[in-house]
C-alpha cells in the first residue's frame, strides 16, 4: 500500500494532462445517442491513458482524487454547454465524496459548475457509483435530492456488484439503474447473471425506473439487452471513449439492424411457441376430464406419446392450487418417467398461479407464461396452461431457448 504521506506528485497527473472522454449512451427507443459518460484520461506524449487505476490507488488522500475528479467534471461540463443539441452528460460521482463535502459547506460543485458554465441541470445526469459508505443513508438522500430538486437525473452505477445494495436503491429512488454486462458475467456462473438481470429489469419497472445496460460489446449482449427491457445502452459495440461528442444519429443503422434481427429472432420463437400451444389444445380436445389422481395421471401417459419434444413436464391441477396427478418428467433420451410425489402439491405460493387460474377460467381459453428460470433444472422455461373440465386445468412446461435470434 502506497502512505499517503509519501505519494508522490507524479502519481497525480498534471492538470494540462487531464481531459474528459466521451463514451455515447444510446436509446434503444429512439436508436439516438441520449447522452454522454465524462470519463477521465492521461494524456500525454501523444498516448491516452484510463485514469481509472489513478482514482483506484488506495494510498492517495481523498484531497487529491477530488482535486483531479472536479477537473475532468467542469471540463466535461464546459463541453456540454457549448454543444448544440439537448444531449446528457452522464457524471460519476461517490457518495461519500458528496456526503463530506455538502454535509461540511453545504455544497454541491456539481450545480455550481454547471451555472457557471451556462449548463442546464436538467441535462446532467448524476451516477452514484458503487463504494462502501458508511454515512448516514438518510442524510445522503438529503444530499442527492437536491441534485433532483435541479432537475439532475439520479442514476445508480453497477447495480448488483456489492455496494449498491437494495437499501440504497430505495432511500435514492433513483431515476435510471445501470447495470453492468462485464461484472455481472464475471460475478455469475453459467447462465445465472440473466436471471439477475432479469430481477433487475422487474425491479427497474416496479420502481419507475429506466434499465442502462453498459459492457455491451457483442450481438448477443445487444439482444439480451433488448429481452430484459433495457431502454438505454452502452459499450464497446458502438464506441469507446472518445474526445469528441459524436453526431446523435451516428449508431442509428446499426441498432436498426440489431433491432431488425432480434425482433425477427423473436417473433419465430413465439410462433414456434403458439404453435406449440394449438398444437396441445387441439390434443386436449380429444380427450377425457382429469377429476381423480388415477383419471389425471391417465390423460398425461396417453398425451406423452403425442406431445412435442419441447415438453419437459405436464402436471394437473385444481383451481384452489392442488396437484391432482403426479408429475410426468422427459427424461434426457425422450421417455418420460412419473413421479407421484407431486400429487397433493400445492401451487398458490406462486404469485403467477392464481392470475393465470383467473384468465383461464373466465377467458375459457389457454395462456402462455413469460419465460422464467426453471427451480429444479435452471433451464429456461415458459409454461403453457389450457382449462381441463370444471375447475382443473392442464400445465405443460416447455423448454425455450432464450440465445436464439
Amino acid at each position: 500500500m502506497i502512505n499517503s504521506e509519501s505519494a508522490s506528485a507524479a502519481q497525480v497527473p498534471a492538470a494540462a494532462e487531464i481531459s474528459p472522454y466521451f463514451q455515447p449512451i444510446l436509446s434503444l427507443q429512439t436508436q439516438h445517442i441520449i447522452g454522454y459518460e465524462a470519463l477521465g484520461r492521461h494524456v500525454a506524449g501523444g498516448v491516452v491513458r484510463s485514469l481509472g487505476p489513478f482514482f483506484q490507488q488506495s494510498g492517495l488522500p481523498d484531497e487529491r482524487l477530488v482535486k483531479v475528479d472536479r477537473l475532468i467534471r467542469e471540463q466535461a461540463i464546459a463541453a456540454m454547454a457549448r454543444a448544440p443539441g439537448e444531449e446528457r452528460l452522464f457524471l460519476n460521482l461517490k457518495p461519500s465524496w458528496i456526503y463530506r463535502k455538502a454535509r461540511r459547506v453545504s455544497e454541491l460543485p456539481t450545480l455550481q459548475m454547471a451555472e457557471r458554465h451556462g449548463l442546464d441541470p436538467s441535462r446532467i445526469v448524476v451516477e452514484i457509483t458503487e463504494e462502501p459508505f458508511s454515512g448516514k443513508l438518510e442524510e445522503l438522500s438529503e444530499m442527492i435530492g437536491l441534485y433532483r430538486e435541479a432537475g439532475c437525473t439520479i442514476a445508480i452505477d453497477d447495480i448488483g456488484s456489492g455496494h449498491s445494495n437494495y437499501d440504497r436503491i430505495a432511500s435514492l429512488q433513483p431515476h435510471i439503474l445501470k447495470i453492468d454486462l462485464k461484472l455481472m458475467k464475471k460475478g455469475a456462473r453459467h447462465e445465472g447473471y440473466h436471471a439477475l438481470l432479469n430481477s433487475f429489469s422487474i425491479l427497474a419497472a416496479q420502481m419507475g425506473a429506466s434499465m442502462l445496460v453498459e459492457g455491451v460489446e457483442t450481438k448477443e449482449d445487444l439482444h439480451y439487452a433488448l429481452k430484459v427491457g433495457a431502454r438505454y445502452v452502452q459499450g464497446f459495440l458502438f464506441s469507446p471513449a472518445e474526445a469528441e461528442l459524436q453526431r446523435k444519429e451516428a449508431y442509428e443503422p446499426l441498432l436498426r439492424e440489431h433491432i431488425a434481427l432480434y425482433t425477427h429472432g423473436e417473433l419465430e420463437r413465439h410462433r414456434a411457441l403458439f404453435s406449440a400451444a394449438s398444437g396441445l389444445r387441439t390434443l386436449l380436445s380429444a380427450r377425457s376430464g382429469a377429476r381423480t389422481p388415477a383419471e389425471a395421471d391417465a390423460l398425461l401417459q396417453t398425451l406423452s406419446g403425442h406431445v412435442d419434444k419441447n415438453v419437459v413436464r405436464m402436471y394437473i391441477c385444481r383451481e384452489e392450487g392442488f396437484q391432482v396427478s403426479s408429475n410426468y418428467t422427459r427424461n434426457p433420451d425422450g421417455s418420460w418417467r412419473r413421479d407421484a410425489a407431486y400429487e397433493g402439491s400445492n401451487w398458490i405460493w406462486r404469485p403467477y398461479f392464481i392470475p393465470t387460474v383467473l384468465q383461464m377460467k373466465h377467458g375459457g381459453q389457454g395462456c402462455l407464461s413469460q419465460p422464467y428460470t426453471d427451480l429444479e433444472t435452471s433451464r429456461s422455461m415458459q409454461t403453457y396452461s389450457e382449462p381441463l373440465g370444471e375447475a382443473h386445468y392442464i400445465f405443460f412446461d416447455l423448454e425455450i431457448d432464450l440465445a436464439g435470434g
